[in-house]
């Protein structure tokens, strides 16, 4: 029962301690001043460091040279003197197809065009031949002319004579007119006569019909031969070529980097139809990047670039903008247009594999030391310039004007002659931040937390402290009253 008693004493000093404590710790917090706070900002400091603007690009690395080696024949595939890895010179044979068929088309078509040669000869022969006698004939012709030609003149002469005197006559009244008519028709029949020979200066000459008459003395069929043996000749030239190219080789220094036909099969039976060979020069690689429309202008052919590929894992090699394609082209899905840009590499390509995806990263423009943000720090004003709102050491706003340097997707270079490396500048500024503005930051408001937590714990630990003592000395009474009553009960009994 005793016991029961002071158990129930302790608790009501414990709770009594605990009432005092939250009292004082209520008292304090409803009595503390009530302060303006200011608007709630979040800021991040000013560093000073180096920046750099980039543009990356997933390409797949290739050789700077490559070939891809097809056949159009039809023919089987005898020899295969190469596999993938292979290292090739230019002209090297890699493969040989069947030619015996070929070789005895070849025979028979220099057969055939040797025959048509010699039977055009002959006819070319001949054909002279007949051009030569055809000239003769036409020579004596022009002599047995040229005689008949002056007989003719002469009776036209005499004709025209004899004219003239019998018209003296008649217009002396010897002779009449009808004797004049007579004469004078004599006359203009020997004209006729004259008239009818081509004759140039005096002298006979061969007609159109003369030379046209030779000239169909000659073969006819000349043009024709000529057009047979020219189709002959191609058809050898064709046949030779496909000779040449039973010999399949390389066009390029390089390595083999794809084999896709097999022995036994024809030329033109590849894997898929892909071509027979692939030949890359992997000694120098490169990756065609396709740059949007709207970056190529920052693009410049010298530019460096940092190449990153998984299979390097966290090493880098170097390369360079190489070559920039004078024209755009679609992109797929979109009406926006890019235009295909080649870096090369220009460091180490060991570890590199043609074929595999690789990241370029072209350094545009970098700037070192110097102060930077975070892109939501900028603030546009009306006027298009730009500024940052900075919380000074009495927690107001200054509007501080800025410059721009090197930006990227997330930072940006600042210029200005008010700040400093360290300055708290608002992140994501709002309309209603003007200078003078009072703010509080979320660091702001946990120290201020901080600082009441102490504040209160001590507090708490001075009332525990009281308590503990105000409970020692009433356990002590307690005892000793207790003690009391025991001997007074000890006495009675």
């Amino acid at each position: 029962m005793k016991e029961k008693l002071l158990a129930h004493k302790k608790g009501i000093v414990i709770a009594v301690v605990i009432a005092l404590i939250a009292g004082t710790v209520y008292y304090k917090k409803s009595n503390a001043p009530n302060t303006d706070i200011g608007s709630m900002v979040s800021t991040t400091p000013i560093i000073k460091g180096d920046i750099q603007d980039s543009i990356s690009l997933r390409a797949p690395l290739e050789g700077t040279e490559s070939a891809e080696i097809v056949s159009r024949l039809h023919y089987e595939v005898l020899q295969l003197n190469v596999k993938e890895g292979d290292r090739v010179k230019k002209g090297q044979v890699l493969a040989v197809l069947d030619s015996d068929t070929l070789k005895k088309d070849i025979k028979r078509a220099e057969d055939q065009l040797a025959l048509a040669k010699v039977e055009s000869n002959e006819a070319s022969s001949r054909s002279a031949q007949n051009v030569e006698l055809a000239k003769a004939q036409l020579e004596d012709k022009l002599k047995d002319q040229q005689t008949a030609y002056e007989k003719a003149v002469l009776d036209r002469d005499e004709a025209k004579r004899k004219y003239d005197n019998l018209k003296t006559l008649v217009d002396a009244g010897v002779e009449t007119e009808e004797s004049l008519k007579e004469i004078k028709n004599t006359y203009e029949s020997a004209q006729q006569i004259v008239d009818s020979y081509t004759v140039e200066n005096g002298k006979v000459v061969a007609t159109e019909a003369d030379l046209k008459s030779i000239e169909n003395s000659g073969d006819n069929s000349a043009g024709s031969r000529a057009k047979s043996i020219a189709m002959l000749q191609t058809e050898l030239n064709n046949k030779r070529q496909d000779l040449e190219e039973c010999q399949i080789t390389s066009p390029i220094d390089g390595t083999i980097t794809r084999v896709n036909i097999k022995l036994g099969r024809f030329a033109d039976d590849t894997d898929d139809d892909k071509p027979m060979f692939v030949v890359e020069n992997i000694d120098q690689l490169e990756m065609e990047i396709l740059i949007s429309e709207y970056d190529i202008g920052k693009i410049e052919i010298g530019q460096t670039a940092t190449i990153t590929a998984d299979i390097l894992k966290d090493e880098f090699v170097e390369g360079i903008v190489d070559r920039i394609s004078p024209t755009g082209e679609e992109k797929a899905g979109s009406t926006e247009r890019v235009i295909p840009t080649t870096v090369r590499i220009t460091g180490d390509t060991k570890g590199l594999i043609a074929g595999i995806n690789a990241k370029a990263e072209i350094l545009i423009a970098e700037s070192k030391d110097t102060l930077i943000l975070p892109l939501e720090c900028l603030q546009q004003n009306p006027d298009g310039t730009i500024s940052v709102l900075r919380v000074n050491s009495e927690n107001k706003i200054e509007v501080i004007p800025v410059t721009t340097g090197i930006e990227n997707d997330l930072n940006v270079e600042i210029f200005s002659d008010m700040l400093q490396e360290g300055d708290n500048i608002v992140v994501s500024p709002t309309p209603d931040l003007t200078e003078g503005t009072a703010v509080t930051t979320p660091e702001m408001m946990q120290q201020m937390n901080q600082n009441d937590n102490e504040e209160d714990n001590t507090e708490k630990d001075e009332d525990i402290e009281g308590n503990t003592e105000n409970n020692t000395d009433e356990n002590t009474e307690n005892n000793t009253n207790d003690n009391t009553d025991n001997a007074e009960t000890d006495s009675v009994e």
